[in-house]
């Protein structure tokens, strides 16, 4: 295993193989373990380590990597799932005594749980270190929670993939703890050198002093005019609740972005992922072939249009309910940037706005875990891609049938996510499933607003023939 990610670091394995060899020593060890002498308490491990995605995160695809990483190269892993509170990683590491906890994190709203856990265990003395990941954070980030209120003395480390904390994992456990003042010094070094490049780019911007015209009230919003005659909607209120029965596989496994399957959800990329075209073809067509066999997936889609008033320059985008139930108000933060963009602009005091939700159901969920459950690592890890490639590729199906039901013309119609920079605040989903109820499709939220099943999404579709993506 060690060879094996030495080649995966190099890029010369992709990561399938790499879960292929950890499903062979995982077949392995279980009879090697039969064998092996175990200390008084029963453990035959390198060390122990405790693993979950921090309160309020679905995700668990990363946090599955690690957990067959390390188990595969010795270590005992307490895996506390997803959504895990800050008290239950507590009351395990009093339970076990670990020599590290991982915290995975996927998406920014997320990830202020670490900073809440590296805080708690400065404040209390825990003298635990931390081991964090996730596509959320980089390197940055974990220094400044780090260092916030003080360093955090038994380290907070950014483990960029699963084998940056295997290496992290090894040098905390190596015999005679040389190995972990190593880390620890090289980290502390580290941490100054951060420290003090954060010093001078603060000190040069400061040195620049205001940028011209910065004196200048910048102007309360965009220039954006709205629509004067919106496109008239087919029906208000919920349009079509579609079902299994009603979407076609095929037509939209039509829409998948191959290069984003085959690239980033199946890491069929670096030197080692370059086979042909046609392999990741064959690929794709047999789990195709298995996901309608095994009915693996059971995609359902609901949109619907409503009356709406926007334009101001508080960001606010007023829905009506088409029942009369009163209003749904949501808002939308303002670009900082020059265009000073925010959604709410590209609505008038009497528009229409679409939104939708999609999902692929929670049977391919359930049957990712229990195929992780079961040591089919590899498995587990294509349908995973696959099925996310293909919410995708229902949002954009949907997408296009709103597109045809309010006459927009190809390109217009911009569709905008929960989770991204125009639109961050996922709790807003709350006021989607108030006008959709996609509850009624299979999809639940969690308390902080994230899509259950984890392979589903939610969007607002904007018409105004000027919409664009923009950041904050």
């Amino acid at each position: 295993m060690k060879e094996v990610g030495d080649l995966f670091g190099s890029g010369q394995l992709i990561l399938p193989f790499v879960l292929k060899s950890a499903e062979c020593m995982k077949a392995a060890v279980s009879e090697l373990e039969k064998y092996l002498l175990r200390d008084e308490a029963g453990a035959a491990s390198k060390g122990t380590l405790v693993l979950g995605t921090v309160y309020g995160d679905v995700h668990d695809i990363g946090k599955n990597l690690v957990k067959t990483i390390f188990e595969n190269n010795g270590y005992a892993v307490h895996d506390l799932g997803k959504q895990v509170p800050l008290q239950a990683f507590l009351d395990k590491i009093e339970e076990v005594r670990p020599d590290a906890v991982g915290l995975s994190a996927l998406l920014v709203v997320t990830s202020s749980q670490m900073g809440m856990f590296v805080e708690h265990a400065r404040r209390t003395g825990m003298g635990v270190p931390v081991l964090c990941g996730g596509a959320a954070i980089n390197a940055d980030f974990v220094n400044r929670i780090a260092t916030k209120g003080g360093v955090y003395e038994p380290g907070a480390f950014y483990c960029a993939t699963m084998f940056d904390g295997l290496r992290t994992m090894e040098a905390l456990v190596s015999d005679g703890g040389a190995g972990r003042a190593a880390l620890l010094g090289e980290w502390r070094e580290g941490l100054e050198r951060w420290r003090k490049a954060s010093e001078e780019r603060a000190a040069r911007r400061a040195a620049q002093g205001p940028r011209e015209g910065a004196e200048e009230k910048p102007p309360p919003r965009s220039s954006v005019a709205p629509v004067q005659r919106p496109p008239e909607p087919p029906s208000l209120g919920v349009r079509a609740r579609l079902g299994p029965g009603d979407i076609d596989l095929a037509e939209v496994w039509g829409l998948v972005d191959k290069r984003s399957l085959f690239k980033m959800s199946w890491g069929l990329r670096g030197r080692a992922g370059q086979e042909s075209e046609a392999d990741h073809e064959r690929l794709l067509e047999s789990w195709k072939a298995r996901v309608a066999d095994e009915r693996l997936f059971e995609p359902a889609a609901v949109y619907g249009y409503y009356r709406c008033a926007g334009g101001g320059a508080d960001g606010r985008l007023v829905v009506e309910r088409p029942d009369g139930g009163g209003t749904a108000a949501f808002e939308f933060p303002r670009s900082s940037r020059e265009k000073r963009l925010c959604l709410a602009d590209y609505f008038g005091p009497s528009d229409t706005v679409a939104f939708q939700a999609v999902t692929v159901g929670a049977r391919a969920s359930a049957v990712i875990d229990e195929w992780n459950r079961q040591d089919r690592y590899s498995d587990a890890y294509y349908l995973h891609g696959l099925a996310v490639e293909t919410a995708e590729a229902l949002a954009e199906w949907a997408h296009r049938r709103v597109r045809t039901d309010l006459g927009l013309e190809p390109g217009r119609g911009l569709r905008y996510s929960w989770g991204y920079p125009s639109c961050p605040d996922i709790a807003q989903h709350r006021l989607v499933w108030d006008l959709l109820r996609p509850g009624e499709s299979g999809m639940t939220l969690t308390d902080a607003g994230q899509i259950v099943p984890e392979q589903s999404t939610a969007a607002i579709i904007v018409h105004h023939p000027s919409a664009e993506y923009f950041g904050l």
